[in-house]
């Protein structure tokens, strides 16, 4: 081959994904999703290589554009960010009559599930004092991560988060998030900010494809370094008066038997992404040939395992979170992985450093 000639695409990605193995270990024919494991801090070592630079500035000359999608919940941070937003909008008085009352109907119904003495329910009257009710509901949610009786968290997203915005206007709910989302940078990952900032400077796109709360995760976004415009997520409806109706727009399957399949929520979430966004890159219509997926993060077996197995091949792989202090959340990942996934090779186990404060609120 002639040294002067144009290395292409296709040969500068043998490069990048021979680099990524000595790195990480395994093989792409490994058959074995748990041979491959790096760090946060390899995995940025690895995206300033020769290499991937060289495949990346290869994929862009040949007229595509790159993209690495990332979950946000326990893959770039601790915890659930929700749950933090709904702790501080009840330290910051932010809920109305209205909300709290979707709070005590919902307390109500789910009364069987408290059973500790030192709760501040009356067992005689049935009675939470109104400022209690958020912290109520959040103590139920704790008990059941604790492995007690309570509310799962799907409970607490669809009964809870969605409906307790009911009444916001869009101004007031982007003035909440706004205000909260500095707080919530002391519960991102070491390294997540920088690794993401240095993709975006070798001209791939970091997107964040969440089923969480898009204009919550949009707010926070900078903090992440990614880009606000490059957020997709499940989002507020509002009704022709302004106001939102507790009902959120969602890709998701809420089904019990999806909880352990593949969900094809956030396949859906990026392909509707791309298209709204299509203008950027001069595209009329979506061109599968003209979009590389370079990787994926996610920490959810169902919700992430969709994203990873359902779209198209990645080019350099699906890295499955290790969630810190949550060692399960990996185990059901590969277990879906090694049921459903094409190429056990091309996950990778992501093992993510503690960040400052951990994932309850």
């Amino acid at each position: 081959m002639n040294p002067q000639a144009k290395t292409t695409a296709a040969e500068a990605l043998e490069a990048a994904l021979r680099r990524i193995y000595e790195i990480s270990g395994g093989s792409i024919d490994s058959g074995d999703v748990r041979a491959q494991r790096l760090t946060t801090e390899q995995r940025i070592a690895y995206f300033r290589s020769p290499e991937f630079r060289a495949w990346v500035e290869a994929e862009i000359a040949e007229g595509r554009q790159v993209f690495w999608l990332k979950d946000v919940d326990k893959t770039q941070a601790a915890g659930d960010i929700f749950t933090f937003f709904f702790k501080w909008r009840a330290d910051n008085n932010k809920f109305s009559s209205d909300q709290l009352a979707v709070m005590r109907r919902f307390l109500r119904k789910h009364r069987a599930s408290l059973k500790r003495e030192s709760t501040s329910v009356n067992r005689k009257r049935h009675v939470v004092p109104a400022s209690r009710l958020p912290y109520e509901v959040l103590e139920l949610w704790d008990r059941k991560e604790s492995g007690g009786q309570g509310i799962a968290l799907l409970d607490f997203w669809k009964g809870i988060y969605w409906p307790t915005q009911i009444g916001l206007t869009e101004e007031e709910k982007l003035a909440q998030v706004k205000a909260f989302a500095p707080h919530y940078a002391s519960r991102i990952y070491p390294g997540v900010p920088e690794e993401n900032r240095l993709l975006e400077e070798l001209g791939v796109h970091v997107v964040i494809v969440s089923n969480g709360d898009q204009e919550l995760a949009r707010a926070a976004s900078g903090h992440l370094g990614i880009k606000p415009e490059n957020v997709v997520g499940s989002h507020l409806i509002y009704g022709a008066d302004g106001h939102a109706t507790g009902v959120n727009h969602s890709y998701e399957v809420f089904d019990e038997d999806w909880t352990v399949r593949p969900q094809p929520g956030k396949p859906l979430s990026f392909h509707y992404w791309v298209h709204v966004n299509r203008a950027r890159w001069g595209w009329n219509r979506i061109d599968d040939r003209k979009i590389v997926i370079a990787g994926r993060d996610g920490d959810s077996a169902s919700a992430d395992g969709g994203m990873m197995i359902l779209l198209k091949a990645p080019a350099i792989g699906n890295f499955m979170v290790d969630t810190p202090g949550e060692p399960d959340r990996l185990k059901k990942m590969l277990k879906l992985v090694d049921k459903y996934g094409w190429t056990p090779g091309q996950h990778f186990t992501l093992i993510q450093a503690h960040s400052l404060q951990g994932r309850r609120p």
